[in-house]
């Protein structure tokens, strides 16, 4: 209703621009329909249904840990910073784990994606035995030493890994080390008993 303005109909029918204070469009979803209801979902896919359920991004990486590295978590924590973790020292790749034992209990695991990571160096969470949650009862005491396994999402293979330094737990502790590595035997094998005799 302004003579001489600069408001125009849009693709919906809408008078926008100009003193209407609607803007031109505006009412287009992403699917391309006037007064449309679609949205970009958080993967940017128009009326998508999001990051897929038990993964932990667009592309569907799985965020739920391998079977042997299942763990809870306790209110006893220290975390165990390798500045590098590798197979045959080669680094692993983003969708490996890497867990931390007791024995044969999971005390902790994360999935080794060093993108996501505080300057791409990721901190494993290893959890304590603590007498007010049972459920944590074979986790790390005071002055354990943890094992270490990693876990080779792609051949879906366990391997036992070797840290560069045997640090001993306790709570709150932030313990860093150079490397965590699966180490070859002399026949090339990884995990292997194989020696050189003499």
């Amino acid at each position: 209703g302004d003579c001489f303005g600069e408001a125009v109909v849009d693709s919906c029918d809408v008078c926008s621009g100009g003193n209407s204070g609607h803007v031109a469009d505006s009412d287009i979803d992403c699917n391309g329909d006037c007064f449309g209801d679609a949205e970009l979902d958080e993967c940017g896919v128009c009326d998508g249904s999001g990051i897929p359920e038990g993964a932990c991004d667009c592309d569907g990486s799985i965020c739920i840990a391998p079977e042997l590295f299942q763990y809870e978590v306790s209110s006893l924590q220290a975390f165990y910073i390798f500045k590098s973790v590798t197979i045959d020292a080669y680094e692993i790749d983003a969708e490996d784990w890497v867990g931390a034992f007791n024995g044969d209990v999971c005390v902790g695991s994360y999935q080794w994606d060093t993108a996501s990571c505080y300057n791409g160096i990721c901190a494993l969470p290893v959890m304590g035995e603590s007498e007010l949650e049972p459920y944590t009862a074979g986790y790390m005491l005071p002055g354990q030493v943890p094992t270490f396994k990693i876990y080779d999402s792609s051949l879906g293979v366990y391997y036992d890994a070797t840290p560069s330094d045997y640090i001993p737990w306790a709570s709150l502790d932030i313990n860093v080390l150079d490397n965590l590595n699966v180490e070859a035997d002399c026949n090339g094998d990884l995990n292997g008993d194989a020696y050189i005799d003499d």
